[in-house]
């Protein structure tokens, strides 16, 4: 893949694109050249918001190959400014639900960058009213981890009374909490005493903070 030279992109961008469709056309293109591609994606995300660009990435790239990673490399290295309007973390939260394991993976990479603006969003979802939200919430604290993920899964455990819900952030705090979490578990399991999946769940989780 050719870099581009900073000091030579406005020229470029007159000799290869008269529009912004011209490159949109160009970067959708899969029969375009890999180098006139990254040229268009480039031209892209300087002369678009941020999650104009996260949500092309997300339609375009719904499959895992090989041969777009170096877009999807390129796109989450170059992006100049921080995700900080609630448009450009929905469009980041979408990826970490895409089926392409290495645009979930570049996503939990470049949102692990920012995690107080990121970290303050999540919180306001984890008080959703939709069950799916919240879901969707606990997965992000889960598997980008940040600092304080494990603080606000407890916090998030001890007020959830969906089950669904609830069962997903346990079951994170299993794999990044420690032993003193055990007690909450239990209260989790007294508080849902007589449900199987609640018992269950809890019972592997403790098990996961006991090795």
């Amino acid at each position: 893949m050719a870099l581009l030279k900073k000091g030579s992109k406005e020229t470029e961008d007159v000799r290869f694109f008269k529009e912004f469709e011209d490159a949109k056309n160009c970067f959708e293109d899969e029969n375009c050249p890999e180098e006139d591609r990254i040229r268009a994606l480039d031209y892209i995300i300087r002369h678009k918001e941020i999650y104009y660009v996260l949500r092309m990435l997300n339609e375009l790239f719904k499959e895992n190959r090989l041969e777009d990673h170096v877009y999807i490399d390129y796109a989450f290295s170059s992006f100049e400014h921080k995700p900080r309007r609630k448009e450009d973390f929905q469009e980041l939260f979408k990826m970490i639900s895409s089926d392409n394991a290495y645009l979930r993976n570049a996503v939990i990479s470049f949102l692990q960058l920012y995690g107080e603006e990121v970290k303050n969003f999540i919180g306001d979802l984890l008080n959703s009213e939709d069950r799916d939200v919240r879901i969707l919430s606990v997965n992000i604290l889960g598997n980008v981890r940040f600092e304080d993920s494990a603080t606000m899964l407890r916090e998030f455990i001890r007020r959830e009374n969906d089950v669904n819900a609830l069962m997903t952030a346990i079951d994170y705090l299993g794999e990044i909490g420690d032993e003193n979490d055990i007690e909450l578990l239990n209260e989790v399991k007294e508080r849902f005493k007589g449900d199987p999946y609640v018992e269950f769940g809890v019972n592997l989780a403790i098990e996961r903070l006991k090795s």
